[in-house]
């Protein structure tokens, strides 16, 4: 009699086993096959660049770890000589966002925060200052406080590049941080992502306050 209870609480416990691998597999199953997986998940390294930009950048980081999954911060670097516009006594975004590029390894975006006063070909001017500049989509994008009255709103500008390295065009919601600035600042109206600027970050990875 001890044998067969024995024998009988034996196959009750592989069953168990058997019927916990088959409901375990179905579960990871029913993952959603769009969720990329974190090694896929891109790092963005913020790299301060030129004088006061290190505080900046780490008022930042604290700002965007909310959107963004993977985010270091790279030690504080010169500007490049290479990127200085001599007749306006400023740089340009376009030559900034190059050199980080080459900079940048596999899986990971660089983006340049400084203070200086930056700028980029734009609706035919050759010079035409801006407060960021990205790829779209890419590895580099460079942000700059300079034209900001209100320096708070800078990780708006930050956040903006960022959507753009993901691949985000500029948006026609006007309370999206994808908003073209129009050669304006409209950060003071910037709310949020819209839904569909939303949806496809979230798709990339960012964990977008949650």
């Amino acid at each position: 009699m001890k044998q067969k209870i024995i024998g009988w609480f034996g196959g009750f416990i592989l069953i168990a086993l058997a019927v916990y691998f088959i409901v375990a597999r179905a579960a990871k199953s029913l993952q959603p096959v769009d969720s990329p997986a974190d090694s896929m998940v891109k790092t963005i390294r913020l790299l301060p660049l030129g004088p006061g930009a290190q505080a900046l950048a780490d008022q930042t980081q604290k700002q965007l770890s909310v959107f963004i999954s993977k985010i270091e911060r790279l030690p504080p670097s010169a500007l490049p000589a290479s990127a200085f516009y001599r007749p306006r006594g400023r740089y340009r975004a376009d030559s900034l966002i190059h050199w980080m590029s080459r900079q940048a390894h596999s899986n990971e975006v660089l983006l340049g925060i400084t203070t200086a006063d930056i700028s980029t070909t734009k609706n035919g001017k050759p010079d035409w200052g801006v407060m960021g500049l990205g790829f779209c989509p890419g590895n580099a994008a460079v942000a700059s406080s300079h034209r900001l009255g209100n320096k708070s709103q800078f990780w708006k500008v930050a956040i903006h590049e960022l959507g753009h390295t993901s691949g985000l065009p500029h948006c026609p919601v006007k309370t999206c941080f994808m908003r073209d600035a129009g050669g304006g600042n409209p950060t003071e109206d910037e709310k949020e992502f819209c839904s569909k600027c939303k949806a496809v970050l979230i798709n990339v990875g960012w964990k977008m306050g949650g």
